[in-house]
Order: C-alpha cells, then sequence, then structure tokens
C-alpha cells in the first residue's frame, strides 16, 4: 500500500524552515512520507547553482528529520519557477505546505506570493505556515456556511482535531449582526446536521459551536489569536483555479497559525 505523500517548499528562510518542521509532524500524525522541494533559476547558463541548492535541501531535510526522525523524507533541487514547480511535484500529494514569506519571493518567483499561488491553483489541500512559531496547543478553529463545500472542510478539520488530540471550534460568523435565538436554531437546523456524520466518525473530538457577530474573515482571524490550526474551504471555482475569497485571502495576510486550504 502507497503512503499518503506530503510536500513542502523550502528556500531557506525562516519561513521556510518553519514550514518545512510542520510538515514533518504533519507527515508523522499521518505516517506519512515527505518530499522537500526547492526551486532555483539558471540566470547564466555557465553557472552552477546546484551546489547553492542542494545545500538548501539538505539544511531542510535535517530540519525535517530532527522533527520526526522516524518519517521517510526525500529531498529535490530543481531549475524552474517555485510556484509551477509546487504545484506539479504536488499533483497527486495529499497536502503541500509552503511557508509565508512577507519580503520578496522564493528564488526565481519574480513576482507575487507562492503561497497565494500554490493556494490558488493547487489540487490538492495547501496549508501555509504562518503566525507564531510551532503552535500546539489550542483548538483546531474551522469556518462553517452552507456552501456546497461544507462538508469537506468540516470533515477535514475533525481529521486534523483528532490527529492532534485537539478541540474544534466550529465557527459561523454572521457580517450582519448576531443571529436571534431562533435564528440561530434555524440556522444550526441547516448546518449542524453537516457536523453530525464527522463526531460520529471522530467520537474522541470535542466540539464547541459558535455563532459569532461579525465579518467572517475578521472574525475567524480573531479566533486564531489561540488556534494551532485554522481550516477554511475555497469561496468558488474559476476558470484559472480556486477563488479563495475574502475569508482565505484574509487569513493568508493576517491569520495567527497555520491555514489550511481545503479541497
Amino acid at each position: 500500500m502507497l503512503k499518503a505523500r506530503i510536500v513542502v517548499g523550502a528556500d531557506g528562510s525562516p519561513g521556510s524552515t518553519l514550514a518545512v518542521r510542520w510538515a514533518a509532524a504533519e507527515a508523522q500524525l499521518r505516517e506519512a512520507e515527505l518530499r522537500v522541494f526547492t526551486a532555483y533559476h539558471r540566470r547564466d547558463p555557465g553557472r552552477q547553482h546546484d551546489d547553492d541548492a542542494s545545500a538548501v535541501v539538505h539544511e531542510a531535510v535535517t530540519q525535517a528529520r530532527t522533527v520526526a526522525p522516524q518519517i521517510q523524507v526525500r529531498g529535490l533541487a530543481m531549475p524552474g519557477y517555485a510556484a509551477p514547480m509546487l504545484l506539479h511535484a504536488a499533483e497527486d500529494a495529499a497536502l503541500l505546505v509552503v511557508g509565508d514569506r512577507r519580503r520578496g519571493s522564493l528564488p526565481g518567483q519574480p513576482l507575487g506570493s507562492v503561497g497565494s499561488q500554490v493556494a490558488t491553483h493547487a489540487r490538492a489541500s495547501v496549508v501555509v505556515v504562518r503566525g507564531r512559531p510551532g503552535p500546539d496547543d489550542g483548538p483546531v478553529v474551522v469556518g462553517v456556511d452552507d456552501g456546497p463545500a461544507a462538508s469537506t472542510i468540516i470533515g477535514r478539520a475533525f481529521e486534523e482535531a483528532a490527529l492532534r488530540g485537539a478541540p474544534l471550534l466550529a465557527v459561523t460568523a454572521h457580517a450582519n449582526g448576531h443571529p436571534t435565538p431562533a435564528a440561530a436554531e434555524a440556522l444550526g437546523a441547516e448546518i449542524d446536521p453537516r457536523l453530525d456524520p464527522w463526531r460520529e466518525k471522530y467520537p474522541s473530538v470535542q466540539v464547541e459551536r459558535e455563532y459569532a457577530s461579525g465579518r467572517p474573515d475578521r472574525v475567524l482571524v480573531q479566533r486564531c489569536q489561540q488556534a494551532q490550526l485554522v481550516v477554511v474551504g475555497p469561496r468558488r471555482h474559476g476558470y484559472q483555479g480556486v477563488m479563495l475569497g475574502a475569508v482565505g485571502s484574509g487569513l493568508l495576510r493576517r491569520a495567527a497559525c497555520p491555514v489550511l486550504i481545503a479541497r
């Protein structure tokens, strides 16, 4: 039986180091293999950049084995642009992990954020590791609405909570004010049945249900202050890929913990 695979991007920055360490811990939880990739751009065909890239990969693999010595780790340095390389590498992966690099881009990536690009275009679920380093306590937070992908998102949040032995906080936020008790009860009748099958599948997970007043992105950013992971889904699919919408985009900019975009 083939092991699940987790792919992580590395570039030697502090953000990518946190991502590698997070991905290694996740691989250990899932009994998955870990693939570490770095990209480099050969601007001058007469010069060799392999040594520098190999050093980045070697350090990343060392970091991963320090966190999770028993996992299978393989590191690869490849010429090209970071985002397309990671997207191709993660086509059949269970999870794609990247760091949050706010200043500049990964080597070989001239424009934009690699994290936002892979979160938008990856076929696999994506984690952008950001916020405080190494959050290993607190709940897993999931944003719940009545969209068609709600069940997938909730199920992934339950799975992550069960793996970590963490409680789950399921949040529904309304920008138009706090619902009345009757409205909250009606909303619960519509949404909570989506939680019930996952409660049965993961009976060890303690679940807290919250209905909050405020914009969903702002509410979830606030709940992330004490969380170890926040799980959201894509808002919709477009011609070029997945559109994250205000919630996902806001979390990628401001969340105080890693952000999982569930597919």
